[in-house]
């Protein structure tokens, strides 16, 4: 057998030590599906995953709870004769396994004191490690209902900033700042982080956070904002998550321009497109298969995005809810594009197929007989009234209504409002830009008692004005409709 690669946990063990294990051990072959160790069943052996990766699962959990992979071992609770195996591991890859029978190895350690002593540190290591790959669901719940959000889904963890809560100062603190994913938040470790850069490049680079934050960094204000923001005001109704206005936020991020790590590794003429990967991972409907969080953007796009590898959000190390310890932001795009928990970036020759950049994250209108389609991309031109809210008494007179408007095509060039006749234009403040929402408002008088209805558009300098009503697709993406706000003034 070829000499294994050893990762992090078993620094602790000599060559010697994994060569004893070797000795003992047998190989095994698994194919994608089948189970390694089943919950509550009693198993005499412990195993080293060779190579390959396998899913963690307990009853009462409909998702994995953890991912083990090459270098790791498993079945630990076989060393305990009376303890059942506490989780059911299932291979999510062709994986292959060493089977250490437990006499036997208890047999070695029994033999040689040091390598007792190394085992079971190592084995310590692995548990710590393993207790800290994914976030408590529950505790991540409770942490976004503490912080104000409205959350929708607790498992995985998707949760909308109040848009009352929208109207603070030019970013929104880290922890009310709209939270959206699609599997459970992996926690990853800063000591042994590594981004591998790969693919079609002429080198390979493997760097640790520290040297990330070593080469030369950029830092902006940016406007992330969820495609689906706005889907539960389409009619008919459509499926997927319930955003109404709040699914937007904007921060200061800081990091490493993404030219600059590719400039390092040297794209190869061949390579076509860049390939993000998070670490984030779990199943999709209509398969079992476990796939990992991964987006595409094609070389000009990417070279041109202004985008960066950021680590600080708003002055602080990047929360583990927005992607700890490395983020992809790419500025005035869906926030789609800007991957979270970043692992590998690799240089590819042809179109990305993956599940989130062909299935879904597409306008998908029907057109007479024809079906039509287009990639979600830059975000659509917008405004949002933060004051007053939904339902607000106001007095007769004078009223400031204010709000915020954004696009990814260009700056903002005005924003209207109306209150029951004609438009408005309101006043800018801050500086235009393209990344980062503006703040606007506008004084006005309403002198007649009762309901009133408050809108707000927006034009950017591209010439695009936001519609009265966004053209319905299936996927319920891009909705930038004029909002209304309903008010009674007395």
């Amino acid at each position: 057998m070829s000499k294994i690669q050893i990762n992090y946990v078993f620094g602790a063990l000599k060559e010697p030590d994994v060569e004893a294990l070797m000795r003992i051990g047998t190989p095994q072959q698994l194919h994608v599906g089948d189970q390694l160790l089943t919950e509550g069943i009693h198993h005499d052996a412990i195993y080293l995953v060779l190579d390959g990766e396998l899913s963690v699962s307990v009853k009462g959990r409909n998702t994995a709870i953890a991912y083990v992979g090459k270098g790791e071992i498993v079945g630990e609770m076989s060393l305990l004769e009376s303890q059942p195996a506490s989780a059911t591991l299932c291979a999510i890859t062709p994986v292959t396994v060493l089977r250490i029978p437990r006499d036997a190895l208890e047999e070695n350690l029994a033999a040689d004191p040091g390598f007792s002593l190394r085992f079971y540190r190592a084995l310590g290591m692995l548990l710590s490690h393993r207790l800290r790959t994914t976030l408590d669901p529950e505790k991540v719940y409770q942490d976004a209902i503490d912080a104000g959000l409205v959350v929708h889904r607790a498992h995985p963890l998707n949760a909308e900033t109040s848009v009352p809560a929208l109207m603070g100062g030019v970013v929104m603190p880290n922890a009310r700042f709209y939270i959206r994913n699609h599997f459970q938040i992996p926690n990853l470790n800063a000591a042994d982080y590594r981004l591998a850069v790969g693919g079609l490049v002429r080198r390979k680079l493997s760097l640790n956070l520290r040297d990330l934050m070593q080469m030369p960094s950029q830092t902006f204000f940016a406007t992330l904002e969820c495609a689906g923001n706005g889907r539960t005001k389409f009619d008919p109704p459509i499926p997927g998550e319930k955003w109404a206005f709040g699914a937007v936020s904007t921060a200061e991020w800081t990091g490493v321009p993404l030219k600059e790590v590719l400039d390092r590794a040297g794209i190869e003429s061949s390579a076509r497109e860049v390939l993000f990967r998070g670490a984030d991972r779990g199943t999709v409907e209509d398969s079992s298969d476990t796939i990992r969080f991964e987006r595409s953007l094609r070389l000009d796009e990417a070279g041109d995005s202004g985008a960066i590898l950021a680590y600080v959000m708003n002055g602080e190390p990047l929360p583990i809810h927005h992607g700890f310890p490395l983020r992809l932001i790419v500025p005035s795009w869906y926030a789609v594009a800007s991957v979270k928990w970043l692992t590998d970036i690799e240089l590819i020759g042809q179109p990305f197929a993956g599940h989130f950049q062909m299935e879904k994250y597409w306008y998908e209108w029907q057109r007479g007989s024809e079906d039509a389609r287009e990639p979600v991309t830059r975000l659509r031109v917008r405004a949002l009234i933060t004051e007053p809210n939904q339902g607000s008494e106001i007095e007769r007179g004078d009223i400031t209504i204010r709000g915020v408007a954004w696009s990814g095509m260009a700056p903002i060039e005005r924003v209207e409002v109306n209150t029951g006749g004609a438009w408005h234009q309101a006043n800018l403040t801050g500086e235009p830009s393209r990344q980062a929402w503006q703040r606007w408002e506008l004084v006005t008088r309403i002198d007649a008692s009762g309901p009133a209805m408050l809108r707000a558009r927006a034009t950017d300098r591209a010439g695009r004005v936001q519609p009265e009503h966004a053209e319905w697709n299936r996927l319920g993406y891009g909705n930038n409709s004029i909002q209304e706000v309903a008010i009674r003034v007395v």
